[in-house]
């Protein structure tokens, strides 16, 4: 019994340490969603910061749905 008890313990450890071993060692690219945070010498878009904003539940899907069709008319008039 005891045996077996050991055996388990010893499958399950291998296992867990395979799998973190794969969680922790994830490429960036697997998780596009989380970015790098943008430091003030960075430029960022407003589409970008718009994006971020709702992302972090600052601003509601109705203020920036409003807020890129502003835009969508500014870059239309410019441009």
């Amino acid at each position: 019994m005891v045996f077996l008890y050991v055996f388990v313990v010893v499958v399950l450890s291998v296992c867990a340490v395979s799998v973190w071993s794969k969680v922790v060692r994830e490429p960036a690219a697997a998780r596009p969603w989380r970015t790098t945070p943008v430091t003030p010498t960075q430029r960022a878009s407003a589409e970008g910061v718009l994006a971020a904003q709702l992302a972090a539940g600052e601003i509601t899907e109705r203020q920036y749905v409003t807020a890129m069709e502003r835009l969508a008319a500014k870059e239309a008039r410019s441009g």
